[in-house]
């Protein structure tokens, strides 16, 4: 891909047409535009940003079963008065230190398990001597109802991966519908520049006819009228002239713009010479419910409306699981010392010779519930929409898929038909300027026999491109790239 470009970029520097206006010219083929469409094409460069969005979201998730180091340690002093049975000790002063240190993490069983370790120093003026005292606890906390086990507590996990597939999903259907998008800007440039030469042409003939007709003028063969009549077709050919070079200047934009990096606004300066051929036009005898089961499998828009309906479905069945009452197991185990100081209580600590433990349970039922019958309302219904969106999209898609399967085959058709109604236009111009030459015809029919040409050959033009059109659609519906 970057040596391909490489050559572009080479080609545009070396190309020698340079419009009055520094416009580059540089060749264009259909399968060039198609490879710079998906490197450059915006759809797809937000899909990919989107995508490493999603990414992170997996990891920010999952952090949720991360384990937490946690330490605090705290310094007290206290000075206050004496009164009764302490009176003899004087004025009462303490200082004392406390820390704590631990981890702690939540489990995707959905409870969560802590262990700490705590520190204190107490050195009080009516104490003899120094006290410290030590502990290490374990805690754990399960839910066995509300809350309870993998499927509420990886919920986020699995609908973080769920929006991170959808996104790689959107990066498949934007490279999709971008080479669509630039096979239709492609065509449609190269008909608005075909179309401008059909209408240049037909100035040209009136103009040729205006030159003939002014002569016999000066000769006294014609009338005046004849004269007038021509100059006023030749404004209106002149007119058609000037949309059709606005066509292809609006058509040229929109190619540049689904193709270009757009480093620079000098993107803007170069012009394309389009040098791919228009594809032999021809009918396609398929079964559209084959390329709908093709479509329903391959369009990345519908995985994704099947991704919405599992995540739909999970947070339903969240919802519902929380509608029970909350019931948790707890369970806490300790052990304890004390010495005057911290390192010898800890010493003492790990003998274990004080343990202790406590287990129970938490249970409360919300006597209306509201909150959680709430969520679960909105948690169904939106799995209704879900699915509703999913069905009308498929019949959608359906629509989709049958009307470029008739596309296809009615441009087929219709380029044959313009075709010979465009030679026929052209055999009936000559006819009639014999006969004009001849005196058995006038200026009035041989220009509208002109415009009865330009007409047919705009037509043959239009049909040739929307074929080509239509026969990548009929690919790209699907949701396949084409293979031009």
């Amino acid at each position: 891909m970057k040596n391909w470009i490489v050559t572009i970029i080479i080609s545009v520097i070396c190309a020698n047409v340079v419009s009055s206006q520094q416009q580059l010219q540089v060749n264009l083929s259909l399968e060039d535009a198609i490879r710079l469409s998906q490197a450059h094409g915006s759809q797809i460069a937000q899909s990919r940003i989107q995508a490493m969005i999603s990414s992170g979201a997996i990891t920010a998730a999952d952090g949720d079963f991360d384990p937490v180091f946690f330490s605090n340690l705290n310094y007290n002093v206290n000075e206050s008065p004496s009164s009764g049975f302490f009176s003899s000790f004087g004025n009462t002063i303490s200082r004392s230190y406390s820390a704590s240190q631990g981890l702690r993490s939540n489990l995707r069983s959905g409870g969560n398990l802590e262990l700490t370790v705590n520190e204190g120093y107490d050195d009080s003026s009516y104490l003899t001597s120094s006290q410290s005292n030590t502990s290490m606890s374990l805690s754990f906390n399960q839910p066995l109802l509300r809350g309870a086990f993998s499927m509420v507590a990886t919920a986020n996990e699995r609908k973080a991966a769920l929006a991170y597939d959808s996104d790689m999903l959107s990066i498949t259907q934007a490279s999709v519908d971008g080479v669509q998008a630039v096979v239709d800007a492609y065509w449609n440039l190269s008909f608005a520049l075909a179309d401008l030469e059909v209408k240049k042409q037909s100035l040209q003939l009136a103009e040729n006819l205006r030159d003939i007709t002014i002569a016999k003028f000066d000769v006294g063969a014609v009338a005046r009228v004849e004269v007038t009549q021509t100059r006023a077709d030749i404004a209106s050919r002149q007119d058609s002239v000037l949309v059709a070079q606005n066509s292809v200047d609006t058509n040229h934009d929109g190619l540049r713009r689904l193709i270009s990096a757009f480093e620079s606004q000098d993107d803007w300066h170069v012009d394309f010479e389009l040098v791919s051929d228009l594809p032999d036009a021809v009918t396609v005898d398929v079964d559209w419910h084959t390329l709908w089961d093709t479509a329903m499998s391959n369009r990345g828009d519908i995985q994704k409306l099947k991704l919405d309906i599992e995540s739909a479905q999970l947070d339903f069945n969240v919802a519902e699981a929380n509608m029970l009452p909350k019931l948790d197991f707890t369970a806490n185990g300790t052990y304890s010392a004390q010495d005057n100081q911290i390192g010898s209580s800890l010493e003492n600590l790990f003998d274990r010779d004080f343990p202790g433990y406590t287990f129970g349970f938490v249970f409360e039922l919300p006597l209306s519930n509201s909150l959680y019958v709430g969520a679960k309302i909105q948690a169904q219904n939106k799995l209704l929409l879900a699915k509703r969106i999913f069905r009308d999209q498929s019949t959608d898609l359906a629509q989709q898929v049958r009307r470029a399967l008739h596309d296809v085959n009615y441009y087929a058709e219709r380029v044959g038909v313009t075709s010979h109604a465009s030679n026929m236009a052209q055999l009936k111009l000559e006819s009639e300027q014999l006969r004009l030459r001849e005196g058995a015809s006038t200026n009035y029919q041989v220009l509208q026999f002109q415009a009865d040409l330009a007409v047919a050959q705009s037509q043959q033009l239009q049909a040739q491109s929307e074929y080509a059109k239509a026969s990548v659609k009929l690919e790209t519906v699907q949701g396949q790239v084409p293979t031009l």
